[in-house]
């Protein structure tokens, strides 16, 4: 294993600050064996906000003057400011001190502090209700922060814009799989009825499936996906993705190994972030593809199936008509059942481009190649990141 003398710490903090930029802030090591930046700390703003407006729940703007409400507000926040103080004094800090750590007395008091002036207010449901809002709350707010949603979100955004050029060639490559017979299934009276006349939740449901369905299917094909790009062929071969990154300063020396087999292992949390980062990649593809085939389909009926058609197919006494216009002799109609059964033909195109993708080695292999290279990069630049802390242990050298 190749040796890295005295890093500097603040290279490693600038690794690790990558790493959360990057979306796997559970790269990073410390002596709890998580991020440096813990995930409740890194909230805090958003912990603060949230107290406060949950102990607004006492509020009542309906039957309350605005004057009643603005005195009630008042009251709200100093008791918020007493229970935040009487904390502080317990715990032995100054009682305005800002927390350092987020740990389990500060959670208890996000939980119970906004709880006490609904209390105050002799709103006892409110009371319950404003507890279980906070846990739901915090559950939302430790998953966005631990497992990077954040800069998940920034960088498919950057990938889409990216990708936006080349969508042409990608949806080239997915109708001939998926037009073949969606095209037979959109001029299908029965595909009408059933699609067009779907309201409400159980449309949602249909919906919901096929995005499960899919979602399944690309879930089972992570594991192995994350073993292969976790496989280097020796410390050169790992030594070459660090280019351009914080990792690169770490002088990583590839001289003292021969260039054999390299995988180091993930932990289960790592594996989890890591997966997250893999199916936001395939997401944002699928989603690309779904989203040009919904509005084909919208496009082909708008000018194909005229209201009387729909009528003929739904078996409706009536279609919402949302647009209408003539162009060469004919009357084209925009009609609600069409945007349905475009919508459910686009969900159900999703679900079938996913297996396709996830299973079919030549697509897996084109659609893949575009996220490999970095979730690569981050496993590289993580195992480099190791032998600096001196934590690295090889899974599987030979």
């Amino acid at each position: 294993m190749p040796s890295i003398d005295e890093p500097d710490e603040d290279v490693l903090r600038d690794v690790e600050l990558w790493f959360v930029g990057r979306g796997v802030p559970h790269f990073v090591e410390g002596s709890t064996d998580g991020s440096v930046l813990d995930a409740w700390t890194r909230a805090l703003p958003l912990l603060v906000i949230a107290y406060l407006l949950l102990g607004f729940n006492a509020l009542d703007l309906k039957n309350w003057s605005l004057g009643q409400n603005l005195l009630a507000a008042a009251g709200v926040v100093a008791i918020l400011i007493a229970v935040w103080t009487i904390s502080n004094r317990l715990r032995g800090v100054a009682p305005f001190a800002r927390p350092v750590d987020i740990d389990a007395p500060e959670l208890a008091l996000f939980l119970i502090g906004p709880a006490l002036p609904v209390l105050a207010f002799g709103q006892v449901g409110d009371a319950i209700e404003t507890f279980i809002t906070g846990a739901v709350i915090l559950v939302l707010i430790y998953v966005w922060s631990a497992y990077g949603i954040g800069p998940l979100l920034r960088w498919a955004s950057r990938r889409g814009s990216q990708q936006i050029a080349s969508l042409g060639s990608l949806v080239a490559r997915a109708l001939p799989l998926l037009l073949l017979f969606n095209t037979f299934l959109f001029i299908n009276a029965e595909v009408w009825e059933v699609a067009g006349t779907l309201y409400g939740v159980p449309y949602a449901i249909v919906l919901v499936t096929f995005f499960l369905l899919g979602a399944t299917f690309a879930l089972s094909r992570i594991p192995g996906t994350i073993r292969t790009m976790n496989t280097f062929d020796g410390w050169t071969d790992v030594a070459g993705y660090l280019d351009g990154t914080p990792a690169a300063r770490l002088e990583l020396d590839t001289s003292k190994t021969a260039p054999t087999y390299h995988s180091d292992s993930l932990r289960l949390r790592q594996r989890l972030n890591i997966g997250l980062v893999v199916l936001f990649g395939q997401a944002l593809q699928v989603t690309l593809v779904t989203a040009a085939l919904t509005i084909f389909f919208v496009g082909f009926g708008f000018f194909g199936v005229t209201e009387a058609t729909a009528l003929n197919w739904t078996r409706l006494d009536d279609v919402h008509v949302l647009v209408e216009a003539s162009f060469g002799g004919r009357q084209l109609v925009l009609t609600e059942p069409l945007i349905r059964v475009s919508c459910f033909l686009g969900a159900f195109s999703g679900m079938y481009f996913t297996v396709v993708l996830t299973t079919d080695d030549t697509y897996r292999s084109e659609f893949s190649d575009e996220v490999a290279p970095e979730i690569r990069e981050a496993l590289a630049v993580r195992t480099a990141y190791r032998v600096a802390r001196g934590t690295y242990a090889n899974g599987a050298a030979r």
